[in-house]
Order: C-alpha cells, then structure tokens, then sequence
C-alpha cells in the first residue's frame, strides 16, 4: 500500500461523502409509499407529479424503445401502470443519484463518460437478464447504474491519490481495480458496496456492486455478478472487441450457455436503448 494512503479506508471515504449527499427526499418518499401494503397507483403518481422536471422523464421513458408500449402513454399515473411501480422506484433513484452525485466536484474523471458507461452498462445487464433469466432485470439495470459508484467517492476527495492511481495504472499497466488495491488496500467496488450499505439500499445491490470486477467471489445471486462482470466487460473495452478476442468474454458466455451471436444481438439492442434514454436518465 503506498505511504499516502494508509491511513485511508473504505469506511472512512464513505464516511465523508456521506456528510456531503444523501439520497433524494423524493425517493424516500416513493420507498416509504410503495412499501404500504394499502397504498395506490394514485399515491405513487401523485408524488412523482410533484416533480415536474421527473414527471417528464417518466413519461418520456414510458414513450421510448426501452418500454416499447404500442400507443403514446399521456399521463403520469399511465406511466406509472406501464413502468410499473418498483421499476419506476428504480429510474428515480439512478436519475437522483445521477443529480446528487454530479453536485460534487471530481478529479480525474470525466463525469459524462462516466454516467454513459453506467448507464450503458446498465441496460446490457437488463437485456442479458432478459435473456439468460434466473433474475430481475430492472434490479439488474440498477446495480450496472450504481457499480462504480466507488470510483467517484475515492476520486472526489483527494487528488494526490487520484495520481498515484493513475501513475500505478499507466507504469504497472493494471487495471483500475487491480491498481487501486495495490495502492489502498481496497478498490472502488468495494467503497461502492459500502456507499450502497450506507444509503440503505437492497441488499443485492452492494453485494453485485462488490463483486463487478470479480465475480467469482459473489457467495449470493451468482449469476447476477456474471451476468453484471459481463456486461461491465462489455462497455469497458467495447463490445466488438470483447465479443471477438477476449479470453474472459469465452468463460463467462460458456457459464451462462450463450453463444456470441446472441451476445452481439444483445448488445446491439442495448446500444440503441442506451442512444435513446441517454438524455432521459442522464439529464
């Protein structure tokens, strides 16, 4: 570990970006809705309303190829009938972290190519759910929305760090993760995962946020981490060159039964999902 950062940890980088944000009122109050076993759609509509600017989203993404409804859907509380209610949960908190989160100052990363690999990662995650099974897609989607949350807890709080990082990663030529570890101890999955603990989200989400660059470790929803690796995989090194050479791509695709052709359809529709939202979720 270098010298500069032993006394840095997870928890404790966690810890101070938790005094800076926290998640949204209005996700709160969708959560603490959608959990009354007696609430109605009209409850859940009424609060998103509230919002005009995420009243907007809502139907824009009810109205896109990701939903693919057959007629245009007018109002919030058809949006709501359509997205369904746990999964328009989802889109709130993956657009209010998008907000809350770019309300810090970074270095060392670009935000946008940021956001636009979560959010195309995401939405690999969900088509690969969709066609392997075995889990809930839309929790899939958020966990590829929120997996390298910890990138931007460890970036946002210290530049000097961020350096040494950047220096491991271009003299040793290791990946982020494999640098970070070396350099802290720990890497930004793992700050992610406790980001994710902290807020209270479900508990699937820190456990593949954990495990995205080693999925092997996952001791639950094993073939969620897969299926998540894969799709981080995916929009890392780009798809064509994954789908073509790369020897990691080989096992994960023999373990989920699927051949490249498949994996190629996957991505292409997961492409023209993510051109079309991109606006929509990322703002």
């Amino acid at each position: 570990m270098d010298n500069g950062a032993r006394m840095t940890t997870a928890q404790s980088l966690v810890e101070n970006v938790l005094q800076l944000i926290s998640l949204p009122e209005i996700y709160l109050r969708l959560q603490q809705v959608i959990d009354d076993p007696d609430h109605t759609r009209e409850q859940v509509a009424e609060i998103v309303a509230y919002d005009p600017s995420l009243s907007a989203r809502v139907l824009r993404i009810a109205n896109s190829s990701y939903y693919s409804f057959p007629r245009e859907i007018e109002t919030v509380g058809s949006a709501v009938g359509i997205i369904g209610e746990l999964d328009l949960r989802n889109l709130v908190l993956a657009t209010s972290v998008v907000g809350s989160m770019n309300a810090l100052n970074y270095r060392a990363v670009d935000i946008d190519e940021f956001w636009l690999h979560s959010l195309r990662c995401g939405i690999t995650a969900r088509q690969l759910a969709r066609s392997a099974g075995g889990f809930n897609p839309e929790i899939l989607f958020l966990a590829g929305m929120l997996h390298d949350l910890g990138i931007l807890v460890i970036y946002q709080q210290d530049a000097a760090l961020a350096a040494v990082i950047a220096r491991q990663i271009e003299d040793k030529h290791q990946l982020r993760d494999q640098a970070e570890r070396e350099v802290l101890g720990f890497d930004h999955a793992e700050v992610g995962a406790l980001l994710l603990e902290a807020w209270g989200l479900p508990r699937e989400l820190a456990g593949l946020a954990r495990c995205h660059h080693q999925y092997q470790l996952a001791q639950d929803n094993v073939q969620a981490a897969l299926m998540l690796a894969m799709a981080n995989l995916l929009t890392e090194t780009g798809a064509t060159v994954a789908i073509e050479s790369d020897p990691r791509l080989a096992a994960m695709l023999e373990q989920l039964d699927m051949d490249r052709d498949t994996l190629a359809e996957i991505v292409d529709i997961s492409d023209r999902q993510a051109a079309e939202v991109k606006n929509i979720v990322l703002g």
